[in-house]
């Protein structure tokens, strides 16, 4: 229908548009509470995994230096009181986390001096590392590098460039008479009894 002349035309205001409701607290509050559980479960999660890999990764630098047990021989193969007898060290060795096959490191005299005890030396002359022999004839360990004698028990004999005597090592009789020794090498020519690292 036409307006009739004279009247005016009320413009018509558009409907209200939707107005979203205010924001409620507890909808930002379990948007973090909902993040920061799953953080704490997450790690969690990863807190025995890494703890696992942190003590393998820290193994090789903590047990630097600590000497090597090595089985050598039997108590048999050893006469109660007789001359020392010569051992190569056979054995498979790690260096921080490379594994060495078995080859020999170093070697040893070991004297039995009783039913169960064992004096186990180093065989290389604290002076300057050179390899010592045991010689029967005169009771006493030889070193040629210097013309060098040491006692049976290791000492010092007579005039010698060496500033201590043979290094000995820890050595111990296990179950069915296995003799171990806790190897390792000491720094030459010097008066201390120092491990080599």
């Amino acid at each position: 229908m036409n307006p009739s002349e004279g009247e005016t035309t009320l413009p018509v205001a558009p409907a209200p548009a939707a107005v979203p409701a205010p924001p409620t607290q507890a909808t930002p509050r379990r948007e973090f509470l909902k993040v920061a559980a799953c953080a704490a479960l997450g790690g969690c999660a990863l807190a025995g995994p890494i703890g696992a890999a942190m003590v393998v990764l820290a193994n090789p630098l903590r047990s630097k230096g600590v000497p090597l047990p090595v089985r050598i021989t039997t108590l048999s193969a050893l006469t109660l009181n007789g001359p020392p007898k010569f051992f190569q060290v056979v054995t498979e060795r790690r260096d921080a986390w490379t594994k060495f096959p078995a080859h020999a490191i170093g070697a040893i005299f070991l004297r039995r001096t009783g039913e169960n005890e064992v004096m186990a030396f180093n065989a290389a002359c604290p002076h300057l590392g050179c390899a010592v022999e045991y010689r029967s004839g005169r009771g006493a360990f030889y070193c040629p590098c210097h013309n060098s004698e040491f006692a049976p028990t290791g000492e010092v004999r007579g005039t010698s460039p060496s500033r201590r005597g043979l290094d000995t090592l820890p050595a111990e009789v296990r179950e069915e008479g296995e003799v171990w020794v806790y190897f390792e090498n000491f720094k030459a020519g010097i008066a201390k009894k120092v491990p080599l690292a």
